[in-house]
């Protein structure tokens, strides 16, 4: 006889014992989870609303013109300084041209301005001599008048002579003093007229210099609108240039995530062109001052209406690693990854002041001039006179003709500037004693005996 097979297990038991495994596993769940944000994500922020922002330069021409030749097209790699665009060049040409011969013509008028000056200085010593004979005539025939030895008539025209030649002295020394102001404490490369001519020949050689548009940066064109033959204005967009060094990450972070940001974080980036297997290094640079709705077309207008509230997001920039990005490069406007590591919270939460320099610079517009300077040199040195104004050499040789003279007479001999007697022969003072200030003077009293 076969034994009796056992009962079959009551439910209540089998329910039990799933609940018991159902609870395990709940709590194992809760335990891993609770292990994985104490370990790791707490101190890690992440978002995929992030995207690669850079500079985009407009390259504009700096004169107006036609466009004659385009020497570089969309997508194409270009080295910093490289021409991209030629502008019709004639028009420049002649305005250089131009200011060539401005320049040369303003030297010469210069020039002329230091030899009127000589020429006033030798006028002004003849119409000295002219007023000492009118003024020896007049003091002969005032002595002999009186006894008639010389007519009233002889008389009188010996005094109006030397009133004459008093008034010619005065307006010569008048010429020379104005003559004088043109030229006073300069000369003729750096006379006002020549600086000015100057000038407008940098400007003229600047403009010439400006008809081909440089690359200010390496970079790849993009959105070229210039096109052969058209007449384009300055400060029209003709392309733009991005620079692949010059890009960074803007990744749009939760308000609610940013309590433990700081300045120098360590970030995780992965783009979605490459995959989450090219993985991207960066850091946190800052935090940009307003929200995104802040800074749009249409601001939020809160006080407005019913309100409802909305979780802001602000714009976080990181930069990255440039290595990173020689090696794969990024594009504006690709979508990005953003994961933040918060561990070290002992950086700044907001950036501190940059240093006084430059963060982006160029050098391509640093020579624009280059050459202009060798070409003004040569053009002042063509057309200048070796023979320049010198009030030294004039005054000698003036002298000189007033030592002649005065020797006829048999008056003593001195210089008229300095009133010293002097020796031409030797063309220096001579130690002796001056002469009288009273006899010679150019300011005459004419009726001193009367």
């Amino acid at each position: 006889m076969d034994a009796p097979n056992p009962p079959p297990p009551e439910p209540k038991k089998k329910h039990k014992r799933a609940l018991w495994i159902a609870t395990i596993i709940f709590v194992l769940c809760g335990l891993l989870f609770l292990i994985y944000w104490l370990v790791w994500a707490r101190f890690h922020k992440s978002t995929n609303d992030s995207y690669v922002n850079g500079n985009l330069i407009i390259l504009t021409p700096q004169v107006q013109g036609i466009v004659v030749s385009i020497l570089a097209d969309n997508a194409q790699m270009v080295e910093e300084g490289q021409p991209l665009l030629e502008i019709d060049r004639h028009d420049f040409e002649i305005a250089l041209d131009s200011a060539k011969s401005g320049l040369a013509n303003a030297v010469r008028q210069v020039t002329q301005m230091f030899f009127r000056v000589e020429q006033l200085e030798a006028k002004k010593e003849q119409y000295e001599a002219d007023l000492l004979r009118a003024q020896l005539d007049f003091d002969h025939r005032s002595a002999l008048v009186a006894d008639a030895s010389v007519s009233r008539e002889e008389y009188e025209h010996s005094e109006t002579t030397l009133l004459s030649a008093l008034s010619s002295l005065l307006e010569v020394e008048k010429e020379l003093a104005g003559a004088k102001a043109l030229i006073e404490n300069t000369t003729v490369p750096t006379h006002p007229t020549v600086e000015y001519a100057k000038a407008a020949l940098r400007s003229a050689f600047l403009s010439l210099h400006r008809c081909t548009l440089l690359a200010p940066a390496r970079g790849i064109i993009s959105q070229r609108r210039a096109q052969v033959g058209q007449w384009v204005q300055a400060n029209d967009p003709m392309m733009a240039l991005v620079p692949l060094d010059q890009i960074w990450v803007d990744a749009n972070f939760r308000e609610v995530d940013l309590r433990n940001f700081r300045v120098g974080q360590p970030v995780k980036l992965f783009a979605d062109m490459y995959g989450r297997r090219t993985k991207f290094h960066g850091k946190v640079v800052g935090l940009n001052p307003g929200t995104g709705s802040v800074f749009s077309i249409l601001p939020p207008q809160n006080a407005t209406g019913n309100w409802i509230k909305i979780v802001q997001r602000v714009p976080v920039k990181i930069s990255l690693d440039p290595k990173e990005i020689e090696k794969r490069p990024l594009v504006l406007g690709l979508s990005m990854t953003a994961n933040v590591d918060i561990h070290d919270r002992s950086g700044p939460r907001l950036p501190g002041a940059i240093a006084s320099k430059p963060i982006y610079k160029t050098g391509v517009y640093a020579n624009e001039l280059a050459g202009a300077e060798s070409l003004i040199e040569q053009i002042v040195n063509d057309n200048s006179s070796p023979i320049v104004y010198d009030p030294m050499r004039c005054r000698l040789d003036c002298s000189e003709l007033n030592y002649l003279y005065r020797a006829q007479l048999g008056l003593p001999l001195f210089d008229r500037h300095t009133y010293t007697p002097f020796d031409p022969n030797k063309k220096e003072i001579v130690d002796e004693a001056p002469g009288s200030l009273d006899e010679f003077s150019p300011t005459v009293k004419i009726n001193r005996q009367r």
